[in-house]
C-alpha cells in the first residue's frame, strides 16, 4: 500500500498538470483570439516563402468576402494571379516576358477592396497603353517590395513604382506584418549586426501556416487541435515580443535609408528608372523621415493632390471607414503619375 500511494499521487498530480496545458491552450491559443469580419473562398491568396515571408500565391482565384460593420457597407472582391503572383484580371494569365512598368508595395498598390482594373497600377497601364506587372500585396513594407523586385528583374521594365505610405518605416523593421489576428505574421525585416551595419532577416516562423488555418477553422480534431494551439502561442509570444522592442525613430530612419539605396542600386543594375510614389492615408503627409533618407530617387508625394480634390469637391478619395484608396483615389493616383511620367519624360 505504501508504493501505491506515491504512485496515484503522481499520476494526479500529471493529470492534473497536463488538464492544466490543455486549458491553458484553450484559452491562451483560442478563446482569447477574436473572430474577424472576413472569409475568403478558392485557392489561398498567399503562400510561405523562407525568405520574405509572405508571397501572393501564383496562377490562382481567391474571392474576399467583408460582411457590413459599422459604417462599412458589405462588399467583396476576387483576386487573380498570375505565374509570377501579379494581380491580372482573368484566371490564366501569364506572365509577358517584359512589361513596361513594374509596380510593388503593399495593400494600396495591391488594389483591397477593389477589381484588379479599378487599381491605379492597372489604370495607369491603360493611360500610358503600357503593359503593367503589379507585384505590390497586402501588408509589405519596403522590406519585401524590395525583395520581389529582385526576383522579377528579368522583366526588364522601363519603370519601377514603389507606392509608400507612412507605415512602412515601422513596418521595415517588424518582424511581424499587419494582419487579422493578435499574432505573428513572420516577414523579413531589416536588423543591425554588431558593427551597426543593416542587413535584412529572414521570417522567425511560417506565419502564413498560421493564419491560414485560423481563418479556415481546420483544427477541430485532437492532433490539429493541440499543434495548431502551440503554434499560435509561439506566434502570440512573437508578436508581443515584436511590439515590445519597438524602434526609436532612428532606427526607422536608418532602415529605411538602407532598403531605399538597395532599391536604387538594383535599379541602376536593371538600367531602368525608379519612381517613389508616397500615398497618403486619410490625407497625412509623409512622415519627417522621408525627407531625411529620399537622397536623389524620384519622388511623387500625392498629399497635395488628395488635398486639393477634397478642397475641389471631388469623389471621396478613400473607402468609407477605411484608409485604403477607393476606385476614385486609385483613378487619382494613375492620373497624377501619368501625368509626372508625362512631364518628367520617363517614357520618352
Amino acid at each position: 500500500m505504501s508504493e501505491a500511494k506515491p504512485t496515484k499521487t503522481a499520476l494526479l498530480v500529471l493529470a492534473l498538470t497536463i488538464a492544466g496545458l490543455l486549458v491553458g491552450i484553450e484559452v491562451a491559443a483560442y478563446l482569447t483570439v477574436p473572430g474577424i469580419a472576413m472569409s475568403s473562398e478558392g485557392d489561398a491568396l498567399v503562400v510561405f516563402d523562407p525568405e520574405i515571408g509572405v508571397i501572393p500565391n501564383p496562377n490562382s482565384h481567391n474571392r474576399r468576402i467583408y460582411p457590413a460593420i459599422k459604417d462599412r457597407k458589405a462588399f467583396a472582391f476576387d483576386v487573380y494571379t498570375n505565374d509570377r503572383g501579379a494581380r491580372v484580371d482573368e484566371p490564366g494569365e501569364r506572365s509577358p516576358a517584359r512589361v513596361d512598368i513594374l509596380t510593388v508595395g503593399d495593400s494600396f498598390t495591391w488594389g483591397y477592396h477593389l477589381e484588379n482594373p479599378q487599381t491605379y497600377a492597372s489604370t495607369l497601364g491603360r493611360k500610358l497603353q503600357a503593359s503593367v506587372s503589379n507585384l505590390a500585396m497586402a501588408s509589405y513594407g519596403t522590406t519585401q517590395s524590395l525583395q520581389i523586385l529582385r526576383r522579377n528583374r528579368d522583366l526588364a521594365p522601363k519603370l519601377i513604382v514603389y507606392g509608400m505610405i507612412a507605415h512602412h518605416f515601422e513596418r521595415n523593421v517588424m518582424p511581424c506584418a499587419p494582419s487579422y489576428y493578435p499574432f505573428c505574421l513572420d516577414v523579413s525585416h531589416v536588423v543591425s549586426d554588431e558593427q551597426g551595419r543593416p542587413r535584412i532577416a529572414p521570417p522567425w516562423s511560417n506565419g502564413v501556416r498560421r493564419l491560414q488555418q485560423q481563418l479556415s477553422g481546420d483544427y477541430h480534431n485532437p492532433v490539429s487541435w493541440l499543434t495548431h494551439g502551440i503554434d499560435v502561442i509561439q506566434g502570440r509570444v512573437e508578436y508581443a515580443w515584436a511590439s515590445f522592442d519597438e524602434a526609436d525613430e532612428a532606427r526607422k530612419d536608418h532602415a529605411m535609408s538602407f532598403l531605399l539605396r538597395e532599391m536604387e542600386r538594383t535599379a541602376a543594375e536593371m538600367d531602368t528608372q525608379l519612381l517613389v510614389v508616397y500615398l497618403p492615408t486619410n490625407y497625412w503627409g509623409p512622415p519627417p523621415g522621408l525627407a531625411r533618407v529620399i537622397g536623389n530617387i524620384r519622388l511623387l508625394d500625392l498629399t497635395g493632390s488628395f488635398q486639393r480634390n477634397k478642397e475641389a469637391g471631388g469623389p471621396d478619395p478613400y473607402i468609407v471607414g477605411d484608409g485604403h484608396p477607393s476606385a476614385a483615389g486609385n483613378a487619382l493616383i494613375a492620373s497624377e503619375i501619368a501625368k509626372y511620367i508625362h512631364r518628367e519624360g520617363l517614357f520618352d
